[in-house]
C-alpha cells in the first residue's frame, strides 16, 4: 500500500467515524481514564481560568505545551486536533486580512496571539479531559459533585446517540447515492462531485433527525416503565451508582503536580 492510500484510508468516512467514537467512548488506555472523575473535573475547571492569569507569552507556551503532552497521553483524535489546528489558524489569517484593510496586519496578529492561545491551551485541556472519560464516567463524575441526576443523564444519552446519529446519516446518504445520478463529468477541481455529496448530504439529514427522534421517543418510553423517573430521586440509586470512586494518591499527586508545574513556569519562564 502506497503513502497515498494510506492517507485516503486515515481520512475515510468510516476512519473519521471510528476515530470519533473512540473518542467519545472509554479511552481506557489513556494516562487520565485511571484518575478519579472528580479529580479530572475540579482539575479542568482550574484550567479554564488559570490561562487568563497570564499574558507572557513563554508561559502561555509553557501552559501550551504541557496540556498538549496530556493530550497525546489521552490519545486524542487526530481529527479533531487538525480541525481545532484549522480553526485557530484561519481565525488569525482572517483577522490578519481584515486589518490589512484598516491598519497595521502584523501588530493585530502579535497583539492577538496571547488571547488565541488562551483559547487554544482551554480547547486543547477539554480534549485531553473528554477523551479520558466515557459517558458513564463523567456522568458519575458530575452526580458526585451534585450535579442533578436529570441532567447527566442526558450528557450519557447524548453520548449513547452518537453512533446512532452516525450509523443513521451514513446509510442515509448511501441510499441517496443509490438513487441518484452522479454528474457526468467532475468539473473543474471536481466541483461538480462536491456539489453532488453536499447536496445529498443536506437531503440525508432531516429523514435523520427525524427517526433518530422516533427511537428517543421509544426509548424514553420503555425507560418509563421501568422506574426510571423513580430511580432519579431515590438515595439509594445514587449511593450504588458512586460506591467504587476512590481518591487515591495518584489522583492527588496529579492534581498537586499540574499546579507546581504551572507556578515553576510563572517564576522560571
Amino acid at each position: 500500500m502506497s503513502y497515498l492510500d494510506g492517507l485516503r484510508d486515515a481520512a475515510s468516512v468510516d476512519a473519521i467515524k471510528s476515530d470519533l467514537l473512540r473518542t467519545a467512548y472509554e479511552n481506557e488506555g489513556s494516562f487520565l481514564h485511571r484518575l478519579d472523575p472528580r479529580v479530572l473535573l475540579l482539575w479542568y475547571f482550574v484550567f479554564l481560568f488559570i490561562p487568563w492569569l497570564f499574558y507572557d507569552i513563554g508561559v502561555l507556551l509553557g501552559l501550551l505545551a504541557f496540556v498538549s503532552v496530556l493530550a497525546v497521553l489521552s490519545r486524542v483524535s487526530l481529527f479533531l486536533v487538525a480541525v481545532m489546528a484549522f480553526s485557530v489558524a484561519s481565525t488569525l489569517a482572517s483577522y490578519a486580512v481584515v486589518t490589512a484593510f484598516t491598519g497595521d496586519a502584523i501588530g493585530a496578529i502579535q497583539a492577538l496571539i496571547p488571547f488565541t492561545l488562551k483559547l487554544t491551551i482551554i480547547s486543547v485541556a477539554s480534549l485531553a479531559v473528554f477523551s479520558s472519560m466515557g459517558p458513564k464516567t463523567l456522568a458519575r463524575g458530575l452526580t458526585s459533585l451534585g450535579i442533578p441526576r436529570q441532567f447527566t443523564f442526558l450528557i450519557t444519552y447524548g453520548y449513547r446517540m452518537l453512533p446512532v446519529l452516525f450509523e443513521e446519516y451514513h446509510d442515509l446518504v448511501n441510499a441517496y447515492r443509490l438513487r441518484s445520478v452522479a454528474p457526468d463529468s467532475p468539473g473543474r477541481l471536481r466541483w461538480r462531485h462536491y456539489a453532488y455529496l453536499l447536496k445529498l448530504s443536506m437531503r440525508a439529514f432531516y429523514p435523520m433527525i427525524f427517526n433518530v427522534a422516533k427511537r428517543s421517543r421509544v426509548t424514553v418510553e420503555a425507560m418509563e416503565t421501568r422506574g426510571f423517573s423513580h430511580s432519579l430521586h431515590d438515595e439509594a440509586s445514587k449511593k450504588l451508582q458512586l460506591a467504587d470512586l476512590r481518591i487515591r494518591p495518584s489522583d492527588i499527586v496529579f492534581f498537586g503536580g499540574s499546579l507546581t508545574i504551572v507556578a515553576a513556569m510563572a517564576f522560571v519562564l
